[in-house]
Parts: structure tokens; C-alpha cells; sequence
């Protein structure tokens, strides 16, 4: 699974997440430093598993092993304001790459695609220059 983060602004980070010929849209946090609750994670290679989350439910989707952090999920979100270090997908982006749309829909799909897989390889890079 890869996510190309894309266009960074000083609120919000959109990239693009690609597994098994499907794409999602993504927001998260703008980079500040890997800093809990208020960064992007850094781009590297991670591993991922499920969690049962008290807000997001069962079988939850999370990223491991990242520097300094923990229970970074991929969730329902519409902009980097319904993150807090985790990863918003969406089926559409909003005009001026404000958020994503459509993302309960997006989250049903991310979690059908990887139905009866207990782990997943996650790369995340960045393709763009910085505003």
C-alpha cells in the first residue's frame, strides 16, 4: 500500500493512497515535526494492523512502530481539523484541496479491500513541493 503525499499547506496534508489497483483520497495534519496530535507522520515505511477503537469501532485500521507515536488510524474525516495525527480517507477531494469527500463511504471500501487481512505493508512519500 502506498500513500503519495502531494500538496502541503500550513493546515492540512493531501495525498493519495493506492492498494490493488484502488485509490483513495487522504488529509491529515501538516508536517510539524512528527509532534503528537497536531503533525502528519513522517514519510517512511510502516507496518499496519487492526484495533479495536472505542470512537472508530472494531477492526480499525492503524499505522505501528511510528517514531514518538501511537493510535494513528485511517478514519472518517472530511478535513485535517477531524485528525488528530490520523489519516481521513474520502472517494472525491474538495475544491482547492480544502479536505475530502464522501468518506464513510471511502472508510467501508478501505475496509472491505482489506477484509480478512490481519496486517499490511504501508510506504508513505511525498511528490511535491512544499507552500
Amino acid at each position: 500500500m502506498e500513500l503519495i503525499r502531494f500538496a502541503f499547506f500550513d493546515d492540512r496534508t493531501i495525498g493519495r493512497l493506492e492498494h490493488d489497483g484502488q485509490f483513495f483520497w487522504t488529509v491529515e495534519k501538516p508536517w510539524k515535526n512528527n509532534e503528537p496530535f497536531v503533525s502528519c507522520i513522517p514519510a517512511g515505511a510502516y507496518s499496519m494492523g487492526l484495533r479495536d477503537s472505542p470512537k472508530f469501532g472494531p477492526n480499525t485500521w492503524e499505522v505501528l512502530d511510528v517514531p514518538n507515536r501511537s493510535h494513528i488510524l485511517f478514519h472518517v474525516g472530511n478535513h485535517s481539523s477531524d485528525v488528530v495525527g490520523c489519516i481521513a480517507l474520502g472517494d472525491s477531494l474538495f475544491s482547492n484541496l480544502e479536505g475530502v469527500g464522501n468518506s464513510r463511504k471511502a472508510v467501508d471500501r478501505f475496509k472491505e479491500l482489506l477484509a480478512g487481512q490481519e496486517s499490511q505493508q504501508l510506504v508513505i512519500e511525498e511528490h511535491c513541493i512544499r507552500e
